[in-house]
């Protein structure tokens, strides 16, 4: 062996001494804590969905109530005037209010298999104005899209946890959904894509998540896609979604914590086209390739988990959005504000 072979050999043996040191002396710390849903943070912030599996046998009851403004129409990161829109189209949006309702429920098949579905109505509402001035605005609720989806979990002990996400999200939403404008002399004519309540396609739902947990805090990553499949009985496909999120919260109390993350989401334009809109400088949100954009928001909010007398095991949750970035293909809506509260609640398995 040469002298430099034996320095080489030395230093490998230091760096994997070091290895073994750092690993033996985190392992029984590592091991003095497990990850559990018993505590406030225990759950993700209430935005964030299929965030955690259920032991064999228990189930999960959730309701989700969601609320976004949106207002200024944007291009790129730009925000542009109703009147330079106006210069482009006949018509255009100026805020949108859309309000969901989402019940979900989770059930364990076993250890490592949960079972999540979730249902939601939505009620939405865009108000528009045209070259003459007149303000109008075009309304639609109903059922939305429904989600049926499997937590697949890979680390299930220890403070770290991880999960697949495999999901299905299944078209119940209409694309069929018409209005009366000043323009259709009278007549209820389909409205635009942001109106319409659901995809019209079933979508693939594939995602990874990741938590992690100390005495007196809690992290989580999670990335999800929304990928189409096919195309609507409209001849067009909406564009495909990815999004991803990281989060932190601190354990205040026993009953209650407090939570910060960041989430961006990306959504590709159209494809296809809807052959009822005959007219493309009628209104922006009808045109496929306005429909892209990246935006990137920071909600914060609380969990507060009831962990004893009637109502023990009840968790509620809020989360305040803040929109801290765009870039639109546009002109298109940007996001004002957003809000969700929700409660949850897990039930022991039977016998």
């Amino acid at each position: 062996m040469t002298m430099s072979s034996g320095v080489v050999f030395m230093e490998n043996k230091i760096w994997i001494a070091l290895a073994v040191a750092i690993l033996a002396s985190a392992t029984p710390a590592q091991a003095q804590y497990q990850w559990t849903s018993g505590r406030p943070d225990g759950s993700a912030p209430i935005g964030v969905m299929g965030e955690q599996t259920n032991s064999k046998g228990e189930f999960t009851l959730s309701y989700r109530f969601m609320q976004m403004s949106m207002a200024d129409s944007r291009q790129g990161t730009n925000t542009v005037a109703t009147a330079s829109v106006l210069n482009s189209f006949l018509v255009s949006p100026t805020s949108t209010d859309i309000t969901m309702h989402m019940p979900g429920i989770m059930f364990a098949l076993s250890d490592r298999v949960t079972l999540m579905g979730m249902v939601n109505y939505v009620d939405k509402s865009m108000l528009h104005v045209t070259r003459s001035n007149t303000n109008f605005t075009a309304e639609s609720s109903g059922l939305g899209d429904a989600s049926l989806s499997a937590l697949i979990g890979l680390k299930q002990s220890g403070s770290i946890r991880a999960h697949l996400n495999a999901g299905i999200s299944i078209p119940t939403g209409s694309i069929e959904e018409t209005g009366v404008n000043p323009t259709s002399n009278g007549n209820a004519v389909q409205m635009p894509y942001p109106m319409q309540l659901g995809s019209g396609t079933v979508d693939l739902m594939p995602g990874l998540t990741i938590l992690g947990m100390s005495e007196s805090w809690s992290w989580g990553v999670q990335g999800r896609a929304t990928l189409r499949m096919g195309e609507t009985d409209r001849e067009y496909t909406a564009g495909n979604v990815t999004e991803g999120t990281a989060w932190l919260a601190l354990k205040v109390m026993d009953r209650l914590s407090v939570s910060a993350r960041v989430m961006a989401r990306n959504w590709d334009d159209y494809e296809g086209h809807d052959t009822a809109f005959t007219n493309p400088m009628m209104n922006p949100a009808i045109r496929e390739d306005l429909r892209g954009g990246t935006r990137v928001d920071v909600p914060l909010g609380f969990n507060y988990f009831f962990n004893g007398g009637q109502l023990k095991g009840h968790r509620l949750g809020a989360e305040w959005t803040i929109p801290v970035y765009h870039d639109l293909h546009g002109p298109q809506l940007g996001s004002n504000w957003g809000l969700t509260i929700g409660w949850q609640k897990s039930f022991e398995p039977i016998g």
